[in-house]
């Protein structure tokens, strides 16, 4: 779906790419890019005129297909997580330096303007000191999606190892990997997988983060940045917003001056930041900071032939996707568990 909706339209509006061939194991390859399929993505390695491949397969065949395509010369864009665990995603990743091609974890969230706005005002310190992070990424797959491989223990299922990366990966990004896990709850399936994680994490300073990522809750996600007396909030499709939304909201017992914000290192243009004040009951402002949209998927795509071209590097080493993967992993040893 995310490749047919996003990632291959992405492709064509990219100022330096273009989708050559391609393969799906279950044919659906929108009507736009037919001419491109070919029989299976052995094909799709063996064409002399691919660079690159972008991988949208189940978690549990990221590492077969990368150590195929490395081995074919081909820099890879893989999917979200890179893989299970981090001693795959190791390999993964070792077995493309070998290669001397480029291994890249296609999460799109840094390259959206309006989450990179965000996290570098809360980084800034303009808007006062946060210490506490509120983090959800929740929706439901119905009992009509029973075969969805994210219910499969052995194609690496689970909300946290799925949606995790949204929530955990913005908590670092403001606070970086060093945390301790507080406490976790999880709902597991009788399949072996999570159906919701909540997980508590505390950075030195005693800030704190909670994370909560789900397959069963109603779809929601939020990411909320809070001091004593100010809230930075996304507070729709925070992580996945791309050119449908351009506001961020903070709320405070005082007036703020926001400044503009440029933004690096994801973005390859700077957007600009303006406010607009709005008054909120007597006690409290609400202040709502647009940003300048885009697409975030052709963004990424953009930056990753950059990469694959040798004109700029690629802005998060696959070294931060195995740390992500080292934490997922600590947080899902470390939870109380109970039957979903």
């Amino acid at each position: 779906f995310v490749a047919n909706a996003a990632v291959l339209p992405a492709i064509s509006a990219s100022a330096n790419a273009s989708v050559v061939a391609t393969a799906s194991r279950s044919g659906n390859i929108a009507q736009r890019w037919a001419s491109t399929q070919l029989d299976d993505y052995d094909a799709v390695l063996d064409h002399p005129d691919v660079d690159a491949v972008y991988i949208p397969l189940p978690n549990g065949m990221h590492r077969e297909w990368t150590e195929r395509a490395a081995a074919a010369g081909k820099h890879v864009l893989c999917e979200k997580p890179l893989a299970a665990d981090p001693a795959t995603a190791t390999a993964m990743a070792d077995a493309c330096r070998r290669a001397e091609v480029l291994l890249a974890e296609a999460w799109m969230t840094p390259f959206d303007r309006r989450w990179a706005a965000t996290i570098e005002l809360a980084r800034s310190g303009a808007i006062g000191d946060f210490d506490t992070q509120d983090h959800h990424f929740t929706f439901t797959i119905g009992p009509e999606a029973s075969n969805n491989y994210r219910w499969d223990p052995k194609q690496g299922g689970g909300a946290l190892l799925d949606v995790g990366v949204y929530c955990l990966g913005t908590a670092i990004e403001l606070w970086g990997p060093d945390c301790e896990v507080d406490t976790v709850k999880r709902a597991m399936t009788p399949h072996g997988v999570d159906a919701t994680t909540v997980a508590n994490l505390v950075w030195p300073g005693d800030r704190r983060a909670q994370i909560t990522c789900s397959f069963v809750d109603a779809e929601r996600q939020l990411a909320s940045f809070r001091s004593a007396d100010t809230a930075l909030l996304l507070e729709h499709a925070a992580f996945t917003s791309g050119h449908e939304l351009d506001h961020v909201v903070v709320r405070s017992s005082s007036r703020l001056d926001l400044p503009t914000i440029a933004l690096d290192p994801y973005l390859p243009a700077p957007g600009l930041a303006r406010p607009a004040v709005s008054p909120h009951g007597e006690q409290r402002r609400v202040e709502q900071f647009s940003v300048e949209v885009g697409d975030p998927y052709q963004s990424m795509i953009e930056a990753f032939a950059n990469a694959v071209l040798g004109k700029l590097e690629w802005p998060r080493p696959v070294e931060r996707s195995i740390e992500m993967l080292g934490l997922l992993e600590r947080i899902a040893r470390f939870g109380d568990t109970a039957h979903a």
